[in-house]
């Protein structure tokens, strides 16, 4: 008679197939939360009241709404029927040096989708180079320089403050910040008492739209905003500060052409070039190397 089959699974494979099912339902989850974040949108704000583009935080209220850990800004968007406005604040003296040395844009795409379309170039790069020192305690090796936000401000505050855009309707493409008012895009930038910095920038949806109102419909609509601080251009350093820069010697009693013995061939000769040493970015300004980047779908408000 042939044995009969126990009704009961064996624990350790029902211990395994219970794994399985469990690491499937958490990358079913995984996957749909991570569609779900995809799709995430920030809302703008309606605004009544003026905003007066200065660089001052007042017209947002403090902390703003939204931060970026990874870039260390601040940054809101509100809007009215006429225009969209947008602050970025940080301070951050490493952030501050991208934005006021290597430049920062700030970018829209009315279609949603994450295209530079139009873009504000503002401020302009005008130095992006980190420069190196000679080592106060140590005069044979070289420091990288550190943020400077006293030395930022005073050049700004001598600096002529243009203004660069692209994309925009009826915009002219370069202007100064001191005639942004003649202009219907206005762009400001300016330090608080603590050397917190505050941009901010005020675009009219006529630049986007043929129409210079928006209409309730138009809340439904999603736009896309980008902010980017450009990335510093590095130094190079020695790695190994004790490298032979000798060069090459030859004998003084042998007759030589060029700093070599007249008895090598041409094609045997060796390079008369001194030794140079391994070069490397140094590791605690690697980071300045890399743009800062902050990219967002915003969803606009319209009239309560």
């Amino acid at each position: 008679m042939p044995a009969r089959r126990s009704r009961y699974l064996d624990p350790r494979k029902e211990s395994v197939q219970m794994t399985k099912r469990t690491g499937l339902s958490l990358l079913i989850v995984f996957i749909a939360l991570a569609g779900h974040a995809q799709k995430f949108v920030l809302n703008s704000d309606w605004r009544d009241s003026t905003i007066v583009i200065d660089g001052s935080p007042a017209d947002w209220g403090v902390p703003f709404r939204f931060f970026d850990s990874k870039s260390k800004l601040q940054y809101d968007v509100v809007n009215d029927n006429k225009y969209i406005y947008v602050s970025v604040r940080t301070n951050d003296e490493k952030a501050m040096m991208k934005i006021m040395r290597a430049g920062m844009d700030v970018w829209f795409d009315v279609s949603g989708k994450k295209k530079e379309i139009s873009t504000v170039h503002f401020p302009l790069k005008n130095n992006s180079k980190l420069d190196t020192y000679p080592d106060p305690d140590d005069p044979e090796h070289q420091v990288v320089e550190k943020p400077d936000v006293k030395k930022m401000r005073m050049d700004w505050a001598e600096s002529t403050k243009d203004v660069h855009v692209q994309g925009f309707k009826n915009v002219p493409e370069r202007f100064s910040m001191l005639d942004t008012v003649k202009q219907s895009i206005e762009a400001a930038i300016n330090w608080e008492r603590d050397n917190t910095l505050t941009y901010e920038l005020k675009v009219p949806f006529s630049a986007f739209y043929n129409k210079d109102v928006l209409v309730g419909a138009d809340s439904t609509k999603t736009i896309t905003i980008g902010i980017k601080a450009n990335a510093m251009d590095l130094p190079l350093m020695p790695t190994n500060a004790n490298s032979d820069m000798t060069g090459l010697a030859s004998s003084p009693m042998t007759p030589t052409t060029n700093g070599l013995p007249n008895n090598v061939n041409n094609n045997q000769r060796p390079q008369t070039a001194m030794p140079q040493p391994s070069m490397a970015i140094p590791k605690n300004v690697a980071d300045m190397g890399l743009p800062l980047v902050v990219t967002m779908k915003i969803k606009l408000s319209a009239r309560p």
